[in-house]
């Protein structure tokens, strides 16, 4: 790169940070994190996450809302105190994913399309992501122990489930439908500056004295979800794979 190109790269950058900045600051001192922190506190009952877990925040670079949306998961970040936070897309650039390692989020490298087993105290943080996200997320985790000490903050899974026709959701969502009757749901205020940022999202609970009145069988796990090429609303591994070649 010549040294035009870098002086130009630097200064991109350093623009693009600042606005991450102050779109975080903007949500940290908004009436909906007063509102939505405060929801946050109450199920955390004085702990705090162990970790956080992050996808489908896009490219934050360009995107307005995934900026805002950034903002609020620095926002978590720093309110709880959380140590590791660990966010993927498989849209970032080498740029957004150098940004998050210098602003303290470890950007996974592997495109896990959700899969991946959380730990206890898990916050996970899934801003308008698609239902087989989450459906993959729930199979990983199929478990009442993991979920009872995780908080999930994504799109609403009651609106997705009484607005989705039962063969799509037994075909895309199972698990999501499955667990909607067991879990305590709290909407996200809509009462941000922006109706198209945090809109449709909600926190969702899994309380144990729901899940352990539920049989062993309900928590018979089947085979690892696949879904039609035609029919995806994410970026598979496959696809990432591709990309890099």
């Amino acid at each position: 790169m010549s040294k035009k190109n870098r002086k130009l790269f630097s200064t991109r950058s350093q623009k693009y940070k600042k606005s991450i900045e102050e779109c975080t600051n903007i949500v940290a001192t908004s009436p909906f994190w007063i509102h939505f922190s405060a929801t946050i506190k109450v199920e955390l009952n004085g702990s705090n996450p162990s970790s956080i877990l992050c996808y489908g925040l896009g490219n934050f670079f360009e995107s307005i809302q995934s900026k805002y949306q950034l903002g609020l998961l620095l926002t978590i970040k720093n309110e709880f105190k959380v140590k590791n936070c660990y966010v993927y897309d498989p849209k970032f650039t080498d740029a957004e994913r150098s940004h998050l390692t210098e602003i303290g989020c470890d950007s996974l490298c592997e495109n896990e399309e959700g899969k991946r087993s959380l730990l206890p105290g898990t916050f996970v943080y899934m801003p308008h992501c698609p239902k087989q996200l989450l459906n993959n997320l729930l199979w990983a985790n199929w478990n009442k122990e993991i979920l009872t000490s995780c908080i999930i903050v994504c799109n609403s899974i009651d609106q997705t489930v009484t607005s989705t026709l039962d063969r799509i959701l037994n075909k895309y969502a199972y698990y999501v439908q499955k667990i909607s009757p067991h879990v305590i749901e709290k909407k996200c205020c809509d009462d941000f500056i922006y109706d198209d940022v945090f809109n449709d999202m909600a926190l969702h609970i899994f309380p144990n004295e729901k899940l352990k009145e539920l049989e062993d069988i309900f928590w018979e796990r089947g085979k690892e979800p696949l879904y039609d090429d035609d029919e995806l609303e994410f970026i598979t591994k496959f696809e990432c794979m591709s990309f890099q070649s």
